[in-house]
């Protein structure tokens, strides 16, 4: 039986620079790989070549074979290329909230985001067929803006699925999900394998399918090594944060403030739905947070509170909570005060400037909260900028653009940004998520140096094991109320659901 994809002597270069190859690889039917590497080792550009998104260099040649005969063009194949992505999720997020789940599955059958063309009965019947095969017909009757990230990303594997694809890929398919969420979508792929041939990057060692056996691992584009599942473990194993060695300026003393943030009797509600509800909760001085939950418990509405891009619910009778900010400053002043990273921000300057800007631009934006520069800098801001691009460890690369950045890095500009004004507090939104063991090190080093140096930390995870040493908190919030809240050493995470086997 031929591969269902061959590359030989495959390179894909952009803009001068060289992504991906020389690449010689096959993908045999039935043969579920995991694809390892760094962030910035050319894995989504591999997805992304195999799907048929890209073209190789010339000279090298892509080879299709699903059963038709071999071809090399993907011209009537991409159905048959199923692809589930956080990236996509976030598509439908930001442009097609009111979309029924059940239309971003027939979707899947035009390769279109949504539903242009009325499907034919067959293809009704089919999509009616995955989702219930799938057990997400509940999801199907709902609309996008109702559900959770864990419950888009089951809607996105039967959109994938619905057409029977020979091939389905599967770029970063767990990102952001929380402990249940995770296991959930592990048992749907694990139900794809069955039917399908997958292709899997990830990060995480158990972000990986039960029925993923073979490994292929990338390092600048190439093939460092291809063999078992356990190599792949062995890449990704978790590593404990180690510190990082770097000079971090002390920051101004937050004792001078009664507290960081006092919420009062605050409830969230967007389009009918209850996010939060009858929230109190205080931030003192000399206290680290970390706030955890399952998705759609409201964790990143509880942050968003706090930088007034949702305001509190007028309840009733019980009338307006309060949300006050650095001892009862107003928003205008407190805003420059409160740094913020979070991957929506990263993924803002992707949607609005391309990524066409440079770090030292991008970190000097955050004097004034914008994204991207809106007018010249000061030569205070301008040093700033550059003693923190320093200090995260990208000396040299102040000129350098986004898009030439691997996704850590990116991250660590993110975090310069954040810290350059001097913020009083700092909110950092799944700062770990997307990152490789490595990356991911540097990081939480990073973040535990700023919490030593007497930056106040409020760190949002999915991953209780993400926990920084200087966490002394915790809040867990439970379907948009207030479960556990107080000192670390009391909190008992529940453990990880359970898979089926």
């Amino acid at each position: 039986m031929n591969p269902l994809i061959s590359l030989i002597d495959v390179s894909v270069t952009r803009n001068n620079r060289r992504l991906l190859g020389p690449l010689t690889w096959n993908l045999e039917r039935g043969r579920h790989t995991a694809v390892t590497g760094r962030n910035g080792a050319g894995k989504t550009t591999l997805l992304r070549l195999l799907r048929g998104e890209l073209l190789p260099d010339p000279g090298g040649e892509r080879v299709y074979d699903f059963g038709q005969g071999p071809q090399r063009s993907v011209l009537g194949l991409r159905q048959r290329i199923g692809l589930v992505s956080a990236d996509m999720q976030e598509f439908y997020f930001l442009h097609t909230p009111r979309v029924k789940g059940r239309d971003v599955v027939l979707a899947g059958f035009f390769d279109t985001p949504i539903l242009y063309d009325r499907a034919t009965p067959e293809q009704e019947a089919a999509a009616d067929e995955v989702v219930h095969r799938l057990g997400i017909r509940d999801l199907a009757e709902a609309e996008l803006r109702t559900l959770s990230t864990g419950q888009v990303r089951k809607l996105l594997v039967a959109r994938a699925l619905a057409s029977g694809p020979d091939v389905l890929l599967l770029d970063e398919p767990l990102d952001g999900l929380d402990t249940r969420s995770r296991a959930e979508v592990l048992n749907l792929l694990d139900l794809a394998g069955e039917r399908t041939t997958l292709i899997c990057a990830a990060h995480r060692a158990g972000d990986l399918p039960d029925c993923v056996a073979h490994a292929l691992a990338l390092d600048a584009g190439v093939v460092m090594a291809e063999g078992e599942r356990s190599g792949a473990e062995s890449v990704l194993r978790e590593t404990a944060p180690s510190l990082v060695a770097c000079d971090l300026p002390v920051a101004a003393r937050s004792g001078e403030y009664e507290y960081l943030l006092r919420l009062e009797n605050v409830s969230v509600v967007a389009d009918g739905k209850r996010i939060l509800r009858d929230i109190d909760w205080e931030v003192l001085p000399g206290e680290n947070w970390m706030v955890v939950g399952e998705n759609g418990a409201g964790k990143s509405t509880l942050l968003k509170l706090v930088t007034s891009e949702v305001a509190p619910y007028a309840d009733g009778e019980r009338g307006t909570g309060t949300v006050l900010r650095l001892g009862g400053m107003t928003m205008d002043e407190a805003r420059p005060l409160i740094g913020v990273v979070s991957p929506d921000l990263q993924a803002s300057y992707a949607r609005e400037l391309g990524w066409e800007v440079t770090a030292e631009e991008t970190v000097m934006s955050g004097f004034r909260g914008s994204v991207g520069m809106l007018d010249q800098p000061t030569s205070r801001e301008l040093a700033e900028a550059r003693q923190w691009l320093e200090i995260v460890g990208l000396k040299g690369l102040e000129s350098r653009r986004l898009r030439r950045m691997s996704y850590g890095q990116q991250r660590r500009v993110f975090l310069a940004r954040a810290m350059a004004p001097g913020p009083k507090l700092l909110l950092l939104d799944e700062p770990l998520s997307g990152l490789d063991p490595d990356s991911r090190a540097l990081m939480a080093g990073l973040i535990q140096g700023l919490a030593e140096s007497g930056t106040p930390v409020i760190m949002v995870s999915h991953h209780v094991e993400d926990r920084i040493p200087a966490i002394n908190r915790i809040l867990e919030l439970k379907g948009g109320g207030k479960g556990f809240c107080g000192p670390r050493e009391r909190f008992e995470p529940l453990p990880p659901t359970g898979r089926a086997r």
